[in-house]
């Protein structure tokens, strides 16, 4: 008798030991199950504007952040841009959710606008000969660069940190492209040379001066 009221006992307090271990577990399940997951922070812009006073905005927005960016020693928080741009911060953040998603764009857009300028450039010069062609390119380059110092090298230090690197090398490439479209025009003139080589060396050549002397000496450009 003595063995089986133990057993019953033992038997009694291992199902109510069980049922306190799942009415503990349940709230932990449901709590989690209820709770959302944690979202990375978001680098792209909410939404791209459609109408034309949403892209006026947009660039504004665009404009002031490289105006901040470009003065390091200033404020560069988002209502500083916001403020230059004459927005509020949340119409600001009506179209990128984060300061980090509105450098990111607007370092799309800075490498739009250089590639850009190139294609204008290597237009501009589809009259002249090749040797005319290469020193109005050059100086046309350098020119560019002279009024834009402080810009160029905010968005050096932006991309540093939030840079696409996707971004850039397509960029990249659609200049060489370019270059290469204007010298295959050009053969006739020049030394047998192969052209995709030729703009490839001729692309980071450029840049490559460029960005060293912003870099170590912007005075002599």
């Amino acid at each position: 008798m003595k063995r089986r009221r133990f057993r019953a006992v033992m038997a009694n307090g291992s199902r109510v030991h069980s049922g306190i271990r799942a009415h503990r577990r349940a709230p932990i399940r449901a709590v989690s199950a209820s709770m959302p997951m944690a979202r990375t922070p978001r680098h792209e812009p909410r939404k791209l504007p459609q109408q034309l006073r949403a892209r006026a905005t947009v660039d504004a927005i665009f404009e002031a952040a490289m105006q901040v960016l470009a003065k390091a020693e200033t404020d560069q928080s988002v209502q500083s841009i916001a403020d230059r741009a004459g927005v509020s911060v949340g119409s600001l953040y009506q179209y990128f959710p984060s300061k980090q998603s509105l450098v990111s764009a607007l370092i799309g857009v800075h490498l739009r606008q250089r590639v850009d300028d190139l294609k204008a450039r290597l237009e501009g010069a589809s009259g002249l000969d090749a040797e005319q062609a290469a020193r109005q390119l050059v100086e046309g380059l350098v020119a560019m660069m002279r009024p834009r110092m402080r810009v160029e090298l905010a968005m050096m230090r932006a991309f540093a940190q939030v840079g696409d690197l996707e971004t850039l090398i397509s960029m990249d490439a659609e200049m060489i492209a370019a270059v290469e479209q204007f010298i295959r025009a050009r053969l006739p003139e020049l030394r047998p040379v192969d052209p995709a080589l030729a703009a490839f060396i001729i692309m980071h050549s450029l840049q490559s001066s460029i960005l060293l002397t912003l870099l170590q000496c912007p005075e002599r450009l």
